[in-house]
Protein backbone atom coordinates (compact mmCIF):
# COMPACT_ATOMS: atom_id res chain seq x y z
CA UNK A 1 0.00 0.00 0.00
CA UNK A 2 1.05 3.57 -0.68
CA UNK A 3 0.38 6.39 1.79
CA UNK A 4 0.50 10.11 1.05
CA UNK A 5 0.95 12.37 4.08
CA UNK A 6 0.04 16.05 3.80
CA UNK A 7 1.40 18.21 6.60
CA UNK A 8 2.88 21.57 7.56
CA UNK A 9 6.04 19.91 8.95
CA UNK A 10 9.01 22.18 8.11
CA UNK A 11 11.76 20.63 5.97
CA UNK A 12 15.22 21.98 5.22
CA UNK A 13 18.21 21.39 2.98
CA UNK A 14 21.10 20.51 5.26
CA UNK A 15 24.38 20.02 3.41
CA UNK A 16 22.56 18.68 0.38
CA UNK A 17 20.34 16.32 2.39
CA UNK A 18 16.65 16.78 3.17
CA UNK A 19 15.80 16.88 6.87
CA UNK A 20 12.52 17.50 8.67
CA UNK A 21 11.24 18.24 12.16
CA UNK A 22 12.47 15.30 14.24
CA UNK A 23 9.33 14.09 16.06
CA UNK A 24 7.29 13.91 12.84
CA UNK A 25 10.10 12.25 10.88
CA UNK A 26 10.48 9.61 13.61
CA UNK A 27 6.77 8.84 13.48
CA UNK A 28 6.76 8.56 9.68
CA UNK A 29 9.79 6.26 9.78
CA UNK A 30 7.72 3.85 11.88
CA UNK A 31 4.75 4.05 9.49
CA UNK A 32 6.83 2.10 6.96
CA UNK A 33 5.92 -0.98 9.00
CA UNK A 34 2.36 -0.59 7.70
CA UNK A 35 2.90 0.91 4.24
CA UNK A 36 5.14 -0.20 1.39
CA UNK A 37 5.73 3.36 0.21
CA UNK A 38 5.16 6.76 1.81
CA UNK A 39 5.13 10.18 0.15
CA UNK A 40 5.33 13.16 2.49
CA UNK A 41 4.12 16.49 1.07
CA UNK A 42 5.21 19.40 3.26
CA UNK A 43 6.72 22.91 3.02
CA UNK A 44 10.39 23.47 2.27
CA UNK A 45 11.91 26.21 4.45
CA UNK A 46 14.93 28.23 3.38
CA UNK A 47 16.38 29.01 6.80
CA UNK A 48 19.06 27.01 8.61
CA UNK A 49 17.90 23.59 9.82
CA UNK A 50 17.53 23.46 13.63
CA UNK A 51 19.36 20.78 15.60
CA UNK A 52 16.11 18.91 16.25
CA UNK A 53 15.75 18.11 12.53
CA UNK A 54 16.63 14.68 11.19
CA UNK A 55 16.70 12.62 8.00
CA UNK A 56 14.29 9.88 7.02
CA UNK A 57 15.93 6.52 7.61
CA UNK A 58 13.89 4.53 5.13
CA UNK A 59 14.25 4.31 1.35
CA UNK A 60 10.50 3.76 1.21
CA UNK A 61 9.87 7.44 2.06
CA UNK A 62 9.82 10.18 -0.57
CA UNK A 63 9.61 13.86 0.30
CA UNK A 64 7.81 16.24 -2.10
CA UNK A 65 8.18 19.95 -1.28
CA UNK A 66 5.41 22.52 -1.47
CA UNK A 67 5.63 26.27 -1.04
CA UNK A 68 6.02 27.68 2.45
CA UNK A 69 3.02 29.62 3.70
CA UNK A 70 1.78 31.54 6.74
CA UNK A 71 3.51 33.69 9.34
CA UNK A 72 3.07 36.76 11.49
CA UNK A 73 3.02 39.50 8.83
CA UNK A 74 -0.07 40.32 6.77
CA UNK A 75 1.79 39.36 3.58
CA UNK A 76 2.66 36.01 5.18
CA UNK A 77 -0.98 35.34 6.03
CA UNK A 78 -2.05 36.15 2.47
CA UNK A 79 0.47 33.54 1.26
CA UNK A 80 -1.85 30.85 2.63
CA UNK A 81 -4.08 31.57 -0.36
CA UNK A 82 -1.51 32.70 -2.95
CA UNK A 83 0.29 29.36 -2.63
CA UNK A 84 -2.91 27.28 -2.56
CA UNK A 85 -3.15 26.59 -6.32
CA UNK A 86 0.47 25.47 -6.59
CA UNK A 87 0.32 23.31 -3.46
CA UNK A 88 -3.04 21.77 -4.30
CA UNK A 89 -1.82 20.86 -7.78
CA UNK A 90 1.05 18.87 -6.24
CA UNK A 91 -1.29 17.22 -3.72
CA UNK A 92 -3.78 16.27 -6.44
CA UNK A 93 -1.09 14.64 -8.56
CA UNK A 94 0.27 12.58 -5.65
CA UNK A 95 -3.14 11.34 -4.55
CA UNK A 96 -3.94 9.84 -7.97
CA UNK A 97 -1.57 6.92 -7.32
CA UNK A 98 -2.19 6.34 -3.62
CA UNK A 99 -4.40 3.97 -1.63
CA UNK A 100 -4.34 6.08 1.55
CA UNK A 101 -3.85 9.70 2.57
CA UNK A 102 -3.26 11.16 6.01
CA UNK A 103 -3.80 14.87 6.58
CA UNK A 104 -2.15 16.33 9.67
CA UNK A 105 -4.18 19.17 11.16
CA UNK A 106 -4.61 21.84 12.31
CA UNK A 107 -2.77 24.06 9.87
CA UNK A 108 -3.85 26.98 7.70
CA UNK A 109 -3.48 24.74 4.64
CA UNK A 110 -6.46 22.80 6.00
CA UNK A 111 -8.73 25.62 4.82
CA UNK A 112 -8.39 24.26 1.29
CA UNK A 113 -7.06 20.70 1.78
CA UNK A 114 -10.08 19.55 3.82
CA UNK A 115 -12.62 20.86 1.25
CA UNK A 116 -10.62 19.18 -1.52
CA UNK A 117 -10.58 15.84 0.32
CA UNK A 118 -14.32 16.21 0.86
CA UNK A 119 -15.13 16.33 -2.86
CA UNK A 120 -12.95 13.42 -4.02
CA UNK A 121 -13.88 9.77 -3.50
CA UNK A 122 -10.40 8.25 -3.37
CA UNK A 123 -8.03 7.55 -1.74
CA UNK A 124 -9.11 6.29 1.67
CA UNK A 125 -8.13 8.79 4.32
CA UNK A 126 -7.77 9.70 7.95
CA UNK A 127 -6.94 12.96 9.70
CA UNK A 128 -4.56 13.34 12.61
CA UNK A 129 -5.59 16.38 14.66
CA UNK A 130 -2.49 17.08 16.72
CA UNK A 131 -3.73 20.27 18.39
CA UNK A 132 -5.96 20.75 21.42
CA UNK A 133 -9.27 19.25 20.26
CA UNK A 134 -11.12 20.77 23.21
CA UNK A 135 -9.56 24.25 23.01
CA UNK A 136 -12.13 26.82 24.16
CA UNK A 137 -11.04 29.72 21.96
CA UNK A 138 -8.90 28.47 19.06
CA UNK A 139 -7.76 30.63 16.13
CA UNK A 140 -10.43 31.08 13.46
CA UNK A 141 -8.78 28.74 10.94
CA UNK A 142 -8.50 26.01 13.60
CA UNK A 143 -12.14 26.53 14.59
CA UNK A 144 -13.25 26.08 10.98
CA UNK A 145 -11.20 22.90 10.58
CA UNK A 146 -12.48 21.45 13.84
CA UNK A 147 -16.09 22.15 12.79
CA UNK A 148 -15.41 20.50 9.43
CA UNK A 149 -13.91 17.42 11.06
CA UNK A 150 -16.62 17.13 13.73
CA UNK A 151 -19.25 17.08 11.00
CA UNK A 152 -17.16 14.58 9.03
CA UNK A 153 -17.53 16.37 5.71
CA UNK A 154 -14.28 14.71 4.61
CA UNK A 155 -15.73 11.22 5.38
CA UNK A 156 -12.91 9.79 7.47
CA UNK A 157 -11.75 8.77 10.91
CA UNK A 158 -10.11 11.58 12.89
CA UNK A 159 -7.55 10.83 15.59
CA UNK A 160 -7.34 13.26 18.50
CA UNK A 161 -5.64 13.48 21.88
CA UNK A 162 -8.18 12.51 24.53
CA UNK A 163 -11.77 11.46 25.08
CA UNK A 164 -14.46 14.11 25.24
CA UNK A 165 -18.14 14.17 26.13
CA UNK A 166 -20.51 13.43 23.22
CA UNK A 167 -17.59 12.60 20.94
CA UNK A 168 -18.83 11.35 17.52
CA UNK A 169 -17.96 7.77 16.57
CA UNK A 170 -15.55 8.82 13.82
CA UNK A 171 -13.44 10.81 16.33
CA UNK A 172 -10.92 8.39 17.87
CA UNK A 173 -8.71 8.86 20.91
CA UNK A 174 -5.12 8.07 19.89
CA UNK A 175 -2.12 8.44 22.16
CA UNK A 176 0.74 10.45 20.66
CA UNK A 177 3.70 8.05 20.18
CA UNK A 178 7.24 9.04 21.12
CA UNK A 179 9.22 5.95 22.23
CA UNK A 180 10.50 2.90 20.42
CA UNK A 181 11.11 -0.32 22.34
CA UNK A 182 14.85 0.27 22.80
CA UNK A 183 14.26 3.79 24.11
CA UNK A 184 11.61 2.52 26.52
CA UNK A 185 13.98 -0.15 27.84
CA UNK A 186 16.73 2.45 28.42
CA UNK A 187 14.26 4.81 30.07
CA UNK A 188 13.06 2.11 32.46
CA UNK A 189 16.62 1.36 33.56
CA UNK A 190 17.41 5.05 34.06
CA UNK A 191 14.24 5.85 36.00
CA UNK A 192 14.76 2.86 38.31
CA UNK A 193 18.07 4.24 39.64
CA UNK A 194 17.41 7.99 39.50
CA UNK A 195 18.98 9.65 42.53
CA UNK A 196 16.95 12.29 44.39
CA UNK A 197 19.31 12.76 47.34
CA UNK A 198 21.32 15.68 45.94
CA UNK A 199 20.30 18.99 44.39
CA UNK A 200 17.71 18.70 41.63
CA UNK A 201 17.95 19.44 37.93
CA UNK A 202 14.90 20.96 36.25
CA UNK A 203 14.28 21.19 32.51
CA UNK A 204 11.99 22.62 29.87
CA UNK A 205 11.75 21.26 26.31
CA UNK A 206 10.05 23.02 23.41
CA UNK A 207 9.84 26.33 21.60
CA UNK A 208 10.96 29.24 23.74
CA UNK A 209 7.77 31.28 23.46
CA UNK A 210 5.22 32.85 25.76
CA UNK A 211 2.60 30.37 24.54
CA UNK A 212 4.77 27.62 26.04
CA UNK A 213 4.93 29.53 29.33
CA UNK A 214 8.66 30.27 29.42
CA UNK A 215 8.04 33.74 30.88
CA UNK A 216 5.91 32.16 33.63
CA UNK A 217 8.75 29.77 34.47
CA UNK A 218 11.24 32.63 34.83
CA UNK A 219 8.83 34.62 37.00
CA UNK A 220 8.17 31.57 39.18
CA UNK A 221 11.88 30.90 39.70
CA UNK A 222 12.18 34.38 41.19
CA UNK A 223 9.45 33.55 43.73
CA UNK A 224 10.40 30.07 44.97
CA UNK A 225 11.65 29.54 48.52
CA UNK A 226 13.83 26.50 47.88
CA UNK A 227 15.90 27.80 44.98
CA UNK A 228 19.14 26.69 46.66
CA UNK A 229 18.01 23.09 46.12
CA UNK A 230 18.11 23.49 42.33
CA UNK A 231 21.45 22.61 40.77
CA UNK A 232 20.52 23.81 37.29
CA UNK A 233 17.56 24.66 35.08
CA UNK A 234 18.02 23.54 31.46
CA UNK A 235 15.99 25.16 28.67
CA UNK A 236 16.12 22.88 25.61
CA UNK A 237 14.71 24.50 22.50
CA UNK A 238 14.87 27.65 20.43
CA UNK A 239 12.78 30.43 18.97
CA UNK A 240 12.71 34.14 18.25
CA UNK A 241 12.49 35.02 21.96
CA UNK A 242 15.42 32.85 23.04
CA UNK A 243 17.85 35.76 23.51
CA UNK A 244 15.28 37.75 25.51
CA UNK A 245 14.73 34.82 27.88
CA UNK A 246 18.47 34.21 28.21
CA UNK A 247 19.01 37.81 29.29
CA UNK A 248 16.21 37.56 31.87
CA UNK A 249 17.56 34.25 33.20
CA UNK A 250 21.11 35.60 33.50
CA UNK A 251 19.93 37.99 36.22
CA UNK A 252 18.70 35.18 38.48
CA UNK A 253 20.62 33.37 41.21
CA UNK A 254 19.65 29.95 39.87
CA UNK A 255 22.02 28.50 37.28
CA UNK A 256 20.37 28.27 33.88
CA UNK A 257 21.51 26.97 30.50
CA UNK A 258 19.96 27.30 27.04
CA UNK A 259 20.85 24.52 24.62
CA UNK A 260 19.01 25.69 21.52
CA UNK A 261 17.36 23.05 19.35
CA UNK A 262 19.05 19.70 19.91
CA UNK A 263 18.83 16.13 18.64
CA UNK A 264 16.64 13.43 20.15
CA UNK A 265 19.77 11.72 21.52
CA UNK A 266 20.94 14.90 23.25
CA UNK A 267 17.46 15.42 24.69
CA UNK A 268 17.54 11.91 26.10
CA UNK A 269 20.69 12.82 28.05
CA UNK A 270 18.85 15.77 29.59
CA UNK A 271 15.92 13.54 30.59
CA UNK A 272 18.43 11.18 32.20
CA UNK A 273 19.92 13.97 34.33
CA UNK A 274 16.70 15.82 35.15
CA UNK A 275 14.32 15.23 38.03
CA UNK A 276 11.49 17.59 37.02
CA UNK A 277 10.21 18.93 33.68
CA UNK A 278 8.07 22.08 33.44
CA UNK A 279 5.57 22.87 30.70
CA UNK A 280 3.04 25.55 31.70
CA UNK A 281 1.60 25.95 28.19
CA UNK A 282 -1.47 27.99 27.32
CA UNK A 283 -2.60 25.32 24.87
CA UNK A 284 -1.31 21.93 23.72
CA UNK A 285 -2.51 18.86 21.89
CA UNK A 286 -0.56 16.32 23.87
CA UNK A 287 3.10 17.32 24.24
CA UNK A 288 5.39 14.40 23.40
CA UNK A 289 8.15 15.81 25.59
CA UNK A 290 6.04 15.15 28.70
CA UNK A 291 5.51 11.44 27.99
CA UNK A 292 9.16 11.11 26.91
CA UNK A 293 10.47 12.76 30.07
CA UNK A 294 8.06 10.83 32.31
CA UNK A 295 9.38 7.53 30.96
CA UNK A 296 12.80 8.56 32.32
CA UNK A 297 11.32 9.28 35.75
CA UNK A 298 11.32 13.03 35.17
CA UNK A 299 8.29 14.35 37.08
CA UNK A 300 6.09 16.77 35.11
CA UNK A 301 4.76 20.08 36.39
CA UNK A 302 2.38 21.15 33.67
CA UNK A 303 -0.79 23.00 32.80
CA UNK A 304 -4.06 21.07 32.84
CA UNK A 305 -4.82 21.38 29.12
CA UNK A 306 -6.31 19.07 26.51
CA UNK A 307 -6.07 15.39 27.54
CA UNK A 308 -3.11 15.78 29.89
CA UNK A 309 -5.15 14.91 33.00
CA UNK A 310 -6.12 11.53 31.50
CA UNK A 311 -2.53 10.39 32.06
CA UNK A 312 -0.97 12.75 34.59
CA UNK A 313 -2.48 13.76 37.92
CA UNK A 314 -1.51 14.26 41.56
CA UNK A 315 -0.21 10.69 41.79
CA UNK A 316 2.46 11.05 39.09
CA UNK A 317 2.92 14.78 38.55
CA UNK A 318 1.78 18.29 39.43
CA UNK A 319 -1.14 19.73 37.46
CA UNK A 320 -1.47 23.51 37.44
CA UNK A 321 -5.08 24.58 37.81
CA UNK A 322 -4.11 28.17 37.07
CA UNK A 323 -1.47 29.51 34.70
CA UNK A 324 0.18 31.94 37.09
CA UNK A 325 3.76 32.23 38.23
CA UNK A 326 2.67 31.91 41.88
CA UNK A 327 0.87 28.59 41.29
CA UNK A 328 3.93 27.33 39.45
CA UNK A 329 6.27 28.56 42.20
CA UNK A 330 4.18 26.74 44.82
CA UNK A 331 4.35 23.50 42.80
CA UNK A 332 8.13 23.81 42.42
CA UNK A 333 8.52 24.42 46.16
CA UNK A 334 6.36 21.40 46.96
CA UNK A 335 8.50 19.22 44.70
CA UNK A 336 11.71 20.49 46.28
CA UNK A 337 10.55 20.34 49.89
CA UNK A 338 9.26 16.75 49.85
CA UNK A 339 11.86 14.41 48.37
CA UNK A 340 9.92 11.25 49.21
CA UNK A 341 6.85 12.60 47.42
CA UNK A 342 8.96 13.47 44.39
CA UNK A 343 10.51 9.97 44.33
CA UNK A 344 7.06 8.38 44.51
CA UNK A 345 5.76 10.54 41.66
CA UNK A 346 8.87 9.68 39.63
CA UNK A 347 8.21 5.94 39.94
CA UNK A 348 4.55 6.43 39.04
CA UNK A 349 5.13 8.66 36.02
CA UNK A 350 7.76 6.26 34.65
CA UNK A 351 5.03 3.62 34.43
CA UNK A 352 3.22 5.66 31.76
CA UNK A 353 6.04 5.17 29.24
CA UNK A 354 4.64 1.94 27.81
CA UNK A 355 1.45 3.78 26.81
CA UNK A 356 3.27 5.98 24.31
CA UNK A 357 5.24 3.52 22.20
CA UNK A 358 5.28 3.44 18.42
CA UNK A 359 4.31 -0.24 18.52
CA UNK A 360 1.13 0.62 20.43
CA UNK A 361 0.36 3.41 17.97
CA UNK A 362 0.88 1.17 14.92
CA UNK A 363 -1.36 -1.51 16.38
CA UNK A 364 -4.14 1.03 16.95
CA UNK A 365 -3.77 2.38 13.41
CA UNK A 366 -3.97 -1.11 11.98
CA UNK A 367 -7.00 -2.25 13.96
CA UNK A 368 -9.05 0.96 14.19
CA UNK A 369 -8.38 2.60 10.83
CA UNK A 370 -6.58 0.58 8.15
CA UNK A 371 -8.35 -2.75 8.72
CA UNK A 372 -11.54 -1.34 10.24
Amino acid sequence: MKLVIISHTPHYNKEGKIVGWGPTVREINHLTKLFERIVHIAPMHQEHAPGSSMRYNEDKIEYIPIKQYGGEKFSDKISIFTTAYHNLKIIRSALKKSEWVQFRAPTAMGLYVLPYLSIIKKPKRWVKYAGNWNQSNPPLSYRIQRWWLKNNLQRSKVTVNGKWKDQPEHILDFRNPCLDNDELARAEKISAVKDFSAKKIFCFAGSLTKNKGVHIILEALEKIRYGDDIEEFIFAGGGHDKEMFEIAASKMKIKTSFTGYISREAMEKIYERSHVILLPSESEGFPKVISEAAAYGCVPILSDVSAVSEYFNDSNGFLLKSLSSQYLADAIDLALSNVELLKLKSRKCAETGSLFTFDDYMQNLKSKIINA
